[in-house]
């Protein structure tokens, strides 16, 4: 029961920062509306062991390898929560590219 009362708070959670990310074509905003900080850490730095850095990563890299985790060519325990998220796998091929763009730039 807690699972689902979980789940359905971040349905909804998502569902309202897809309507802002929406608009939202910076890509520092986008990481942080897309969740993807939660994983991969203030500015693209981890602190878990288990997620990679994306900070300084190639754009055309991380394009390929967001791409691939939403097609679900790569699966493994840690893909899963990208694949499972509502917010995640809605992400355009321009916010996708935005958040890479980011990344790439981070000192």
């Amino acid at each position: 029961m807690k699972k689902t009362a979980q789940l359905c708070l971040l349905t909804l959670l998502a569902l309202f920062m897809s309507v802002l990310s929406a608009s939202a074509q910076d890509g520092e905003k986008l990481y942080i509306y897309k969740f993807c900080v939660t994983c991969h850490g203030q500015k693209g730095i981890s602190m878990a062991p288990n997620y990679p850095n994306l900070a300084r990563q190639n754009e055309r890299y991380l394009i390929n390898q967001v791409k691939d985790i939403i097609a679900k060519k790569r699966a493994n325990k840690l893909t899963l929560l990208m694949t499972e998220h509502p917010v995640v796998i809605s992400i355009s091929d321009e916010e996708i590219a935005a958040v890479a763009a980011y990344m790439n730039s981070i000192k």
